[in-house]
């Protein structure tokens, strides 16, 4: 059910809801890139069908009983409502995510540095998925975007003694302000719009093109493109970004 939903929104309602000119660009670009990210989903589940069906997870116990274990390629409740950039990276597609985790992240770190190790992960992401420009540029904004803001609500947590990192904590944290305080949930609010806005931007990479950007369909993964299609938003998502790694270090 969920799989048939979610190809109905991609294809029948995200990519009517808000179009332009009738709407503001940025809320045409939002449509888009759910859309996208819709049709995402629909994969994700369709496999997830698929390797039920196939047998995969199916234990018989001694007893004569069956177990089934869990398999998720997805949690799309963490991507459409994000704490941070970083759960959307994670729950995108939780197999990949852990493939690179475990193979590329965390032995490159020693030697790399995380940020070193982060930069490394998001491009062999990029070589996965078939490199091109417009892919690269895509993956390798949400990497780095995902780290600035990673370091930023760090620095922030500390400063303020507050539940505002970018994962939730754990029920015994040193912090004097829990995410139950009214203020910490509005500062994870925030954040959470903000990944929301940096979805839309990078989403509409992948989302349909309107009518007025109909000569570039030839185009396609080109680099002008891309940069025509951020060009339309005045590369705002990148200004931000930008801003939150100043923040970061004057923190």
């Amino acid at each position: 059910m969920a799989c048939v939903t979610c190809l109905g929104i991609s294809v029948c309602v995200a990519p009517f809801l808000f179009k332009e000119p009738d709407w503001n660009k940025w809320m045409a670009a939002y449509s888009s890139a759910a859309s996208f990210r819709y049709s995402h989903y629909f994969v994700s589940f369709l496999s997830e069908c698929s390797t039920l069906a196939a047998g995969i997870g199916y234990l018989p116990l001694p007893d004569g009983s069956l177990s089934w274990s869990s398999f998720h390629v997805v949690r799309p409740l963490a991507i459409e409502l994000p704490r941070s950039l970083g759960m959307v990276v994670t729950n995108w597609n939780l197999p990949m995510h852990l493939f690179l985790k475990n193979y590329v992240f965390k032995p490159s770190r020693g030697p790399l540095g995380r940020f070193g190790a982060v930069l490394l992960t998001y491009f062999s992401s990029a070589l996965l998925h078939g490199l091109n420009f417009q892919l690269a540029a895509v993956l390798l904004s949400i990497g780095i975007y995902a780290y600035t803001e990673s370091v930023l609500r760090y620095k922030l947590s500390e400063r303020l003694s507050a539940c505002v990192m970018d994962r939730p904590c754990s029920d015994d944290c040193h912090h004097r302000h829990t995410a139950y305080v009214w203020w910490v949930a509005v500062v994870n609010a925030g954040f959470t719009m903000l990944a929301v806005f940096h979805l839309a931007y990078l989403g509409l990479m992948f989302g349909g093109q309107s009518e007025s950007e109909s000569a570039l369909g030839t185009q396609g993964y080109s680099m002008i493109h891309t940069l025509r299609k951020w060009a339309h938003l005045d590369f705002l998502s990148h200004w931000v970004a930008l801003l939150t790694y100043l923040l970061s270090r004057l923190l």
